[in-house]
C-alpha cells in the first residue's frame, strides 16, 4: 500500500508544482500556504521558540522560519494542505527539498556567525492539514532531517 501511496503522492506534487493554470489559482494558493506559516509560528512561539525571521530568500528558494530554540538555530519548513487524502504534507519534503533547505540553511548559518556563538543546527517539518472551515490540525517533526 504505501508504494501505491507514494506513487500517487509524488504525481500529485509533480502536478501541483508544474500546472500552469490561472494565477489566481496560485495566489490562492501563496495566501493559504501563508495563512499556514502564520499559525505555525503561532504553534512555534507558544513552545517557546523565539522567532528569528521568516520567509528567508536564497537564489535556490525560501527557507520558511528560523527560530531559536534552546541552545539550537533551527530551520522550519512549513507545508499546509486542505487534506492529506492523496498525500501527507510531510511526503513534499523529499531529499531534493531536503538538500535545498540544508544549503540555505547552512549558509545561513555561516553569515550570521551562529558557529562562533556555540549554537547547534536543526532542520524541523510543520505540517498542517487545514480543511475549509475547520481548526488545522498541526504537526511537528523536531530533527526531521541532516
Amino acid at each position: 500500500m504505501k508504494k501505491v501511496h507514494s506513487f500517487f503522492c509524488t504525481i500529485w506534487n509533480l502536478f501541483s508544482r508544474f500546472w500552469d493554470g490561472k494565477a489566481r489559482k496560485f495566489h490562492a494558493k501563496d495566501k493559504f500556504g501563508e495563512k499556514g506559516e502564520n499559525r505555525a509560528t503561532q504553534f512555534l512561539k507558544l513552545r517557546g521558540y523565539q522567532i528569528l525571521t521568516r520567509n528567508v530568500r536564497f537564489s535556490k528558494g525560501e527557507i520558511d522560519i528560523v527560530a531559536k530554540n534552546e541552545n539550537s538555530i533551527v530551520f522550519i519548513e512549513v507545508k499546509t494542505r486542505h487534506s492529506a487524502e492523496y498525500c501527507h504534507p510531510i511526503e513534499a519534503v523529499d531529499k531534493k527539498k531536503q538538500k535545498k533547505i540544508k544549503q540555505m540553511g547552512l549558509r545561513y548559518y555561516r553569515e550570521k556567525k551562529y558557529a562562533g556563538q556555540g549554537f547547534a543546527i536543526r532542520f524541523d517539518i510543520v505540517t498542517l492539514i487545514w480543511p475549509d472551515g475547520e481548526e488545522p490540525v498541526i504537526e511537528h517533526f523536531v530533527d526531521a532531517f541532516r
